[in-house]
């Protein structure tokens, strides 16, 4: 009695003289906290979480200039009890709303909708500009620079659309890791890091960077410091960029639609097969539909494959199971299961998504949601109007990344992109021949920077800007024999895409070469095309398995002794399985029952299994999670001291999580790591 007397009065002492931490006050705690300011008070966001008062000022651009005029980086200004405006901030936009997203404007007076986004995977935002008469503000996300709403409903200060977060704060913002092979997103899902994150593995390696940690909310321009970044967007400039001189464009991003894969129907049911276990997935089988519409309407294949096992998780979807609704189709944000459209075959669903959807949808110009003829992000693409989610455009880029990587890069860089290189109006349109007629429409022309297009060839014509060199394209909309616009064709009877006569040219001077394809279109190796030797069989590539090893590392995760780690405390069953189906596997997790999970927290103790030509078992460890449920709160401390007291001893892996200082050795140490990690003192390294 006396030994253990002793332990728990030792542990009382260690606990008593533990420093304590200061959680960053919540919009609530700040509205609630006391106040002394009539108007607006200048306060200082300290990095514990606190909020100290600087001074009282009569109106808002008193308090802006001295804010802007002080060497204090965590300045904010607070007024009505909110935190209205920061030197420094992100947004937190993951808000209740009535529609289920927010609206992003063009200006401050709300003049055009430019697109819509919503809290997820992701939700914050930089923060750039106030407008102090209506709480309108001014944010970067995604590739897109607009205005949002202070509430939805303004009228009645209804459904608050955002939270201020000075970077102070900030834990836990949106980042990029360039890995030796990989670009890799990783989206926290809040910037108070209290849910965990997400990530994208959207990419091969940017060869303009190092590896490392960048940030970068449009993808292009990337940076090792957060203030650097926000200053250079709030001057509409990117000379703080590590690459400002060579901006970066991923390949599968802004890749046309019209391109053809190297891929045949064989590889896309193989990989198919590789990536889902469930014998009832609508994309089983499916290879066959791709090309045929690809062929048909002038639509990737790989493309539209990558959107569907985005929009319906390989086909597993209760949507895609139930409406055989591969695309999400009409599934709006608010009722998507209800909404979405019904096809009575997969078939079905593909045809009219590529031909109605796409072909004289989306990447028609003169459709009123074309944005450009690629995945894109908020800035420029599909992902404008085609969804909600800030980042369904890299979503569905790792799943051609993934599949391009399977079977060893054969689509990578098979074409020469450029993007506009600034935007125009009424300025850049594409000819018949290089200085020739215009295609006679005049929604055909390229007006916004960053639009991709696909250089087949470069030719000389006349000189424009000092330029003679011109660009021969395919063409975004479906032209007849004499490069005439077709306009909208959705009736019957369908107009195919003429693959060998959509070439159109635009001047050079107006675009920024992105990469060196080989500048010819693939020829797909279909089983419905003959081969040169009809008597050889058309065979997909056989893919070398990957190492569990390598599936495992790529994911950001640490492989070894059996054991996967690394993992994130409050990280959730999909977002694990997710992240480690994206780099190649075919993954089960079962808790420490045996029983298969789908949703839930990860916890020590819990078992992955991953195929990948064989199948390995990992068990899942969590430094400081001691009790097995994800987490790391006062039951895993007391488990410890109990431990050290003999109590009740921990055993296998929950010793092993236990031992977060990784000494071989549960003790004091260890006890204290983890009240330090609950308090936010100091972090468990995972």
């Amino acid at each position: 009695m006396k030994k253990i007397y002793f332990l728990f009065i030792m542990s009382l002492t260690i606990f008593c003289f533990l420093p304590t931490s200061v959680e960053a006050l919540t919009a609530a705690e700040v509205a609630a906290r006391p106040t002394d300011c009539a108007s607006y008070e200048l306060a200082s966001a300290e990095p514990d979480g606190s909020l100290n008062k600087v001074a009282c000022y009569n109106t808002y651009e008193e308090a802006k200039q001295v804010m802007n005029s002080t060497a204090n980086d965590n300045l904010v200004i607070v007024g009505n009890r909110k935190i209205v405006d920061a030197k420094y901030a992100l947004i937190d936009y993951d808000q209740l709303t009535a529609t289920g997203y927010t609206s992003v404007y063009s200006d401050k007076n709300l003049s055009t909708e430019i697109t819509y986004i919503r809290g997820g995977n992701s939700d914050d935002a930089v923060f750039l500009e106030l407008d102090p008469g209506t709480g309108r503000i001014k944010i970067k996300v995604s590739g897109t620079v607009g205005w949002i709403k202070k509430y939805e409903n303004e009228a009645t200060m209804s459904y608050p659309l955002y939270d201020i977060v000075p970077l102070s704060w900030v834990k836990s913002p949106s980042y990029y890791q360039v890995t030796s092979n990989d670009l890799i997103h990783h989206l926290p899902l809040n910037v108070y890091n209290t849910k965990g994150e997400y990530q994208l593995v959207i990419g091969k390696k940017p060869s303009m960077l190092n590896e490392g940690t960048y940030y970068s909310y449009d993808g292009n321009y990337f940076y090792t410091d957060l203030k650097q970044m926000i200053n250079d967007y709030k001057q509409n400039t990117y000379q703080n960029a590590v690459n400002k001189d060579n901006p970066f464009y991923n390949y599968y991003q802004y890749l046309s639609f019209r391109t053809k894969t190297n891929y045949n129907a064989a590889n896309i049911n193989q990989f198919i097969d590789a990536r889902t276990s469930n014998a009832s997935s609508k994309l089983k089988n499916t290879g066959d539909y791709f090309i045929e519409n690809q062929n048909n309407y002038g639509i990737n294949a790989i493309i539209m494959l990558a959107i569907g096992i985005n929009e319906s998780g390989y086909g597993n979807s209760n949507i895609a199971q139930t409406k055989n609704n591969l695309f999400g189709l009409n599934a709006i944000d608010k009722t998507p299961g209800e909404s979405a459209n019904y096809f009575a075959s997969v078939s079905d669903c593909i045809s009219e998504f590529a031909y109605v959807w796409l072909d004289y949808g989306y990447v028609q110009p003169g459709d009123y949601r074309f944005r450009g003829a690629n995945l894109g992000n908020k800035g420029v693409g599909l992902n404008i109007k085609y969804a909600s989610d800030p980042y369904w455009g890299e979503k569905a880029a790792q799943y051609y990344y993934d599949l391009d990587k399977y079977y060893g890069f054969q689509d990578y860089e098979a074409y020469t992109i450029a993007v506009l290189n600034n935007n125009y109006t009424d300025t850049v349109y594409p000819k018949k021949t290089p200085g020739g007629l215009n295609v006679s429409s005049s929604f055909y022309q390229y007006k916004v920077a960053g639009t991709p297009v696909v250089i087949l060839e470069e030719v000389t014509g006349p000189d424009v800007n000092g330029n003679t060199t011109w660009y021969k394209i395919m063409s975004d909309p479906t032209l007849d024999s004499n490069l005439e616009y077709i306009g909208d064709s959705k009736s019957n009877p369908r107009v195919t895409y003429p693959w060998d006569t959509m070439h159109v040219y635009v001047p050079a001077s107006y675009f920024y070469k992105v990469n060196s394809g080989n500048n010819t279109p693939p020829t797909p190796t279909d089983p419905d095309v003959p081969s040169e030797n009809p008597d050889e069989p058309t065979t997909p590539p056989t893919p070398q398995p990957k190492p569990i090893s390598s599936i495992v590392q790529e994911a950001s995760y640490t492989y070894e002794n059996g054991m996967i780690s690394k993992i994130q405390p409050g990280t959730s069953v999909e977002t694990l399985k997710g992240n480690l189906t994206n780099t190649g596997g075919a993954i089960t997790i079962k808790d420490p029952n045996g029983n298969v999970v789908e949703s839930g927290t990860v916890g020590t103790g819990y078992q992955v299994h991953i195929t990948s030509g064989t199948t390995e078992v990992l068990t899942v460890l969590i430094y400081g999670d001691t009790n097995g449920d994800g987490n790391i709160s006062a039951v895993d401390y007391v488990k410890v001291m109990n431990h050290i007291m003999e109590v009740t001893k921990l055993e296998g892996f929950n010793y092993k999580a236990a031992d977060v200082n990784r000494d071989n050795n549960v003790s004091a140490v260890d006890y204290v790591k983890i009240m330090n990690h609950i308090m936010e003192v100091s972090f468990i390294t995972q």
